[in-house]
């Protein structure tokens, strides 16, 4: 079990926003208000200074989300759709994961450009709201070159003011016990609230924090 609170993840700078935690815990970097119909792209700076760009899915990212996920190792993969071996995604979820309604299902995208000049995804981090309820279950994925940067927990945070603004108070996800990656990453942010072995996997709860 997890049941109590650890520390939370550095603060990460958001270009043009100040630093240092808000009353609640959290980065202020990360608590731009966000309408509730819209989301503000903005650019990311990574612990390691590398700049990304954050912006809502859209539905012509289907081909950047097969890409994204042709460059995750099969246990990444794994971990984040419990397929193993998938190289490529199907096209049906292909389609439901780039096509959302931006507040009962609500997705982000982390993005870089190629040398090229083609957009890249990095990273994805979205909420599905379970009907009827403030509750959503939530996922995020991050290419592999780009884990242990700060990218997953960042888009967490982001998420998760987003997720209020919409009326959600509470994030559920499932994550298997080896992935020690995702688990330690929800332990350092003070994120696991409740957290229960059943068939295998941790089905864990936690609260989101008010908006300020």
């Amino acid at each position: 079990m997890f049941e109590k609170r650890l520390t939370h993840a550095p603060c990460q700078r958001l270009r043009g926003v100040g630093d240092g935690r808000n009353k609640s815990g959290l980065c202020s970097d990360y608590l731009v208000k966000v309408p509730a119909q819209h989301f503000e792209p903005r650019v990311l700076d990574l612990e390691d200074g590398t700049k990304v760009h954050i912006r809502p899915i859209a539905p012509e990212d289907e081909p950047l989300l097969h890409e994204a996920v042709a460059a995750m190792s099969e246990r990444s993969v794994y971990f984040r759709f419990f397929f193993s071996p998938l190289k490529r995604l199907p096209e049906a979820l292909a389609h439901r994961l780039a096509v959302v309604d931006q507040k009962d299902r609500f997705a982000l995208v982390a993005t870089t450009h190629k040398p090229t000049g083609k957009e890249r995804i990095l990273g994805v981090a979205r909420y599905d709201r379970v009907p009827g309820t403030d509750v959503a279950e939530v996922a995020v994925a991050v290419v592999d070159e780009f884990q242990h940067r700060g990218l997953g927990g960042a888009l967490l945070v982001i998420l998760a003011r987003a997720a209020r603004e919409h009326g959600i108070k509470t994030f559920t996800l499932i994550v298997l016990p080896e992935n020690q990656q995702m688990l330690g990453l929800l332990r350092k942010m003070g994120w696991i609230h409740h957290a229960r072995l059943s068939g295998g996997v941790y089905d864990i709860t936690f609260d989101l924090p008010e908006l300020t």
